[in-house]
């Protein structure tokens, strides 16, 4: 990480992973002025390459700075604090961890880690909720995938090479795509996945809490951030093929988004001839059923369902709330045609669009606090 030649992307996507200071600026070994002075120079030049200012006319590359930049000072300032205690490069378990009921540990060959609760549980996995073992904070928080049988294990492989795809293209879309820590092998045989945490909540609970219907204006920003993952997703040739409510996350303290549960994806389906993997009535469109190749268009079609269903609609019908504004449920409407041609096909141009039925409907974008 010391290596001044690295670029913007490169650092951003070694931070993006990092769940403590050690992956950052390194096990120094020793403690004292001289750790000291080997972190603050990591820490310096660093900062020569993720600096925002360095980047003032790139709006991209700006975006992707400041996350960065944010990322590297609070490694920092928690490398500084385990200098000053001396534990710096300690990986130490607090004892109620090794004590919870029902927590249980991972080794694998990067990281320890303890599993504390289950926080979903589907008809192919469960996912669970734990930390990094000897990391406290949200930065240490991960979220463990774990197949039920072995038979289903080249979905935990689809997922895994998926999320290795989109680490290797690191943008400012990063931030709305599951981070991949780590992976294994239970002694059963089935594949887990270690994600880092996102402290949100999927539409499905959402819903549940505005039973009547999410205001239009969230939908938007919601919809908005999703599109511009979607668009990311697509120009690496990369079809979600199973977009849900449950597989769309929201942390409503920064109006941030995250895309999740790739396993069923379809890597370049055109010319690879990878096809849809799961039929998911009602968010699935028709060309899944057919049986034909997969398009961009297919996911923006299951993206608008879910959009409906946010707003307290009938994904199934097709049914608007009126209270919805025209522009916006014309918007909607146009996404979930069924003929997969008709249908628009650029998530990015579409993103684009909705920035500007946004602004005509309700102005200049403003942030609006969503209460869950």
């Amino acid at each position: 990480m010391k290596d001044p030649s690295k670029t913007l992307s490169e650092v951003y996507q070694k931070l993006l992973g990092a769940v403590c200071p050690e992956d950052i600026f390194g096990e120094i070994g020793e403690q004292g002025e001289d750790a000291k002075k080997k972190v603050k120079k990591v820490f310096r030049d660093l900062s020569k390459i993720v600096h925002p200012d360095l980047y003032v006319g790139d709006s991209n590359k700006t975006v992707m700075a400041k996350e960065a930049f944010q990322i590297l000072n609070g490694l920092n300032a928690e490398a500084e604090k385990r200098l000053e205690a001396g534990t710096y490069g300690q990986r130490i378990t607090k004892e109620d961890d090794e004590n919870a009921v029902g927590s249980f540990r991972i080794k694998t060959a990067k990281r320890e880690y303890v599993i504390q609760s289950a926080l979903a549980s589907g008809d192919l996995s469960t996912v669970y909720r734990g930390k990094v073992i000897g990391v406290n904070g949200l930065e240490g928080q991960v979220a463990v995938k774990i197949l039920l049988d072995v038979d289903d294990n080249d979905l935990a492989f689809n997922e895994i090479k998926v999320l290795k795809i989109f680490e290797s293209l690191p943008s400012q879309q990063s931030k709305h795509l599951p981070n991949l820590l780590d992976y294994f092998k239970t002694t059963d045989g089935q594949y887990g996945i270690i994600l880092r945490y996102f402290d949100g909540y999927d539409l499905h609970t959402v819903r549940e809490k505005y039973n009547l219907g999410l205001d239009p204006r969230h939908v938007a920003w919601i919809l908005a951030r999703s599109l511009s993952a979607l668009g990311y997703a697509h120009h690496q040739n990369i079809i979600h093929g199973n977009l849900e409510p449950a597989h769309i996350l929201i942390r409503p303290r920064d109006h941030n988004v995250c895309i999740v549960d790739w396993s069923y994806a379809c890597v370049n389906p055109l010319i690879a001839g990878d096809s849809f993997k799961v039929y998911n009535e009602p968010y699935s469109p028709q060309e899944v059923i057919q049986k034909k190749s997969p398009l961009p268009s297919s996911d923006i079609y299951s993206l608008g369902k879910t959009m409906i269903h946010l707003l307290g609609g009938d994904p199934k019908t097709n049914y608007i709330p009126v209270a919805c504004p025209m522009p916006f449920k014309m918007f909607l409407q146009s996404m979930v045609l069924e003929s997969a041609l008709q249908r628009p096909r650029d998530a990015w141009d579409l993103y684009r669009y909705l920035n500007e039925v946004r602004t005509n409907i309700w102005g200049p974008a403003r942030f609006l606090e969503l209460v869950m």
